[in-house]
């Protein structure tokens, strides 16, 4: 028998030995940016090398879904919950007290109490009003970013007052900084200072949320210069933003390789929706050839462009499996050696890991809530209903559909014959079903641009789809309201009212 020092300087060591090896997660979330706004879908509009690279060195998530909007699914990404329970099926307003449950364990208090550091750059819109709504009082242990949806890149100027914190501090000392380069900035000083040169630290979890490619239409001249073959103004801004945002992206990965930590890091990059298109918005980011954008239950506002690359997981891979946003605090925690949370309700998120690890193109998720509501709510502001099993979508679409991204637009400046993109369809039809009366059906394995409306054809399909989302709608709650007092501005930057 070991004497009992022995014994717990044993256990100690191997808890040491065990904790360094746990992989560090290091996500990145693009706002805005469309399904065909980046190569690795086949458009060589834009260049995105180090997305590519993402892709090229891990795999590429070909079936993952989000909401159709900011604010729900960055709430599905750090709660694991679907909107159907939180209630956050749109943006926050700015200077309202709409905030994420602040009663609810996220996501970077899960990796903290595995014993990881968890930072935050970026854009936040959970929830501004109260300390214990903010960034740093939902687990972060730094933060630097705006708590706001949408601001000025540059002044950082939002409905009349300045939004750029570091921790819970307004920092004014990055008026006239371009939030990129101050995210990746943050980011990168952070790796170099905590986890250059030492094996003792902690594993961390970064999550990076980039300001790109949201309007207003702002970039840099010399990445404007690079897209001046794109011939829309708009465009070619969409284009200069997704190219500096690339570059940022390259930035920080070239930093985890220079610290010797990209070996053991997660890194996934995601959309956190479907882009804007059509000038919806007054921008054009682009989906196509998928049908719709932005604030739609069609393909192009729920079906994500996302790679991830690192430890446990192959190289220049596809996986079709299916994956929703709500599954990335359960998979995380599971990808790190952690206890998973069990689903909240029925329809939150599952863990995929084994699948992603081991490439078995068969996810735990067979089927897909994109959204629905309470029965007998009458606000007109609704996206509407929407679910999938296996190949087969059902969809009834909602107030909030806008006309002028209902279609399929390819981006100025790109015929589409020309391009080899990674999702196949014949040419667009002249019409296609609305889907706004009665349920529309569609095979989106066989049909993924959604032109062929089936629903008369397999009246059976339909039901038994419609059927088992009113499970999920019979747990649906209405939408969040804003809970105590509302975000103030003083010395005209927006603060915490409490």
């Amino acid at each position: 028998m070991l004497p009992r020092g022995l014994v717990f300087t044993t256990w100690l060591c191997l808890s040491a030995s065990a904790l360094a090896a746990r992989p560090n997660v290091m996500f990145l979330l693009a706002d805005d940016l469309g399904w065909n706004d980046i190569e690795r879908h086949g458009s060589p509009q834009i260049s995105t090398p180090n997305i590519n690279s993402i892709c090229d060195e891990g795999i590429q998530l070909n079936r993952y879904y989000g909401q159709p909007v900011c604010s729900p699914t960055r709430s599905t990404i750090l709660s694991g919950r679907h909107v159907i329970h939180s209630g956050v099926y749109f943006p926050f307003g700015q200077g309202t007290s709409l905030r994420l449950n602040v009663s609810w364990k996220l996501l970077p208090e899960y990796f903290t109490d595995n014993g990881y550091d968890a930072h935050m750059v970026g854009k936040w819109h959970l929830g501004q009003n109260t300390l214990n709504a903010l960034p740093t009082g939902r687990g972060f242990q730094s933060y630097l970013g705006y708590w706001s949806g949408a601001e000025d890149y540059y002044s950082h100027i939002t409905t009349g007052g300045y939004d750029f914190q570091d921790g819970t501090d307004t920092d004014e000392s990055y008026q006239g900084t371009y939030s990129t380069y101050a995210f990746a900035d943050r980011t990168i000083g952070l790796l170099k200072e905590k986890y250059a040169n030492t094996t003792a630290h902690n594993p961390f979890f970064f999550y990076v949320a980039f300001q790109n490619v949201h309007w207003p239409l702002e970039a840099p001249q010399e990445f404007m210069n690079k897209c001046s073959h794109v011939p829309d103004p708009k465009r070619q801004s969409v284009c200069a933003m997704a190219t500096i945002l690339d570059e940022a992206i390259g930035n920080i990965t070239s930093t985890l390789e220079e610290i010797g930590e990209l070996e053991n890091t997660l890194v996934i990059f995601s959309s956190d929706n479907g882009g804007p298109t059509n000038n919806h918005e007054n921008t054009m980011s682009n989906n196509y050839p998928l049908r719709g954008g932005k604030d739609t239950l069609w393909e192009g506002g729920t079906r994500l462009a996302a790679c991830m690359m690192g430890p446990s997981i192959a190289k220049k891979q596809v996986w079709n499996g299916l994956m929703h946003t709500t599954d990335w605090l359960p998979t995380l925690i599971d990808a790190i050696g952690g206890e998973p949370p069990a689903a909240p309700q029925p329809g939150d998120g599952m863990s995929v890991w084994s699948s992603v690890s081991t490439l078995n193109q068969t996810s735990p998720r067979s089927w897909l809530l994109y959204e629905t509501h309470p029965n007998n709510f009458s606000d007109p502001v609704q996206h509407g209903h929407a679910f999938m099993e296996d190949d087969m979508k059902i969809v009834w679409t909602g107030a909030t559909n806008p006309a002028d991204e209902d279609g399929w637009f390819p981006p100025p400046g790109q015929d589409p014959s020309t391009v080899n993109y990674t999702v196949s369809c014949a040419p667009p039809p002249s019409t296609a079903s609305k889907c706004s009366t009665t349920w529309c059906l569609f095979n989106v394995s066989a049909d993924p641009c959604e032109y062929n409306d089936i629903a008369s054809e397999y009246p059976e399909i339909v039901s038994s789809l419609a059927q088992k989302l009113t499970v999920y709608k019979n747990t649906a709650v209405p939408p969040v309201t804003g809970q105590g007092c509302t975000p103030i501005v003083v010395n005209g930057a927006w603060r915490p009212c409490g």
